[in-house]
């Protein structure tokens, strides 16, 4: 695993011109779990379990948002990402600024734990939910 090379995401062009790669394994691994947590289930037509049912705890009350949110992130790294170990999840439901901001822990194969944001989601107005990666 010391020599993987990875595409970085969201992909994008580096200053050479060519795609960019990283070999930092904990942003490959923050990479793919946004990947996972980002994607609902059936949302890939070739992948359909590959996901979350994230999406819909937002028609939830905020205390059942919160733990379906954490049950589904749990479910995630138990059948999609069995190689990291998860420690901690918080979501925050921010009623005064419409957002829901989910944050998880978790240890790397190689023992080392971080902490990736997943986004916060915006609930204003009439506008769709949108997701912004911080």
């Amino acid at each position: 695993m010391a020599n993987e090379v990875a595409v970085t995401l969201p992909f994008h062009i580096d200053y050479s011109g060519r795609v960019s790669f990283t070999q930092d394994q904990k942003v490959m691994w923050a990479d793919r779990v946004k990947s996972v947590i980002g994607t609902a289930v059936r949302e890939r037509v070739m992948r359909p379990t590959f996901g979350t049912l994230i999406p819909y705890a937002l028609f939830e009350s905020e205390d059942d948002a919160s733990t379906e949110i954490k049950v589904e992130i749990q479910k995630a790294f138990n059948s999609q990402l069995p190689t990291l170990v998860l420690t901690d999840s918080t979501v925050t439901i921010d009623t005064y600024t419409n957002t829901i901001t989910a944050n998880i822990t978790y240890q790397l194969p190689n023992s080392t734990v971080i902490t990736t944001n997943l986004g916060v989601l915006s609930l204003a107005g009439s506008n769709p939910p949108y997701e912004e990666i911080l």
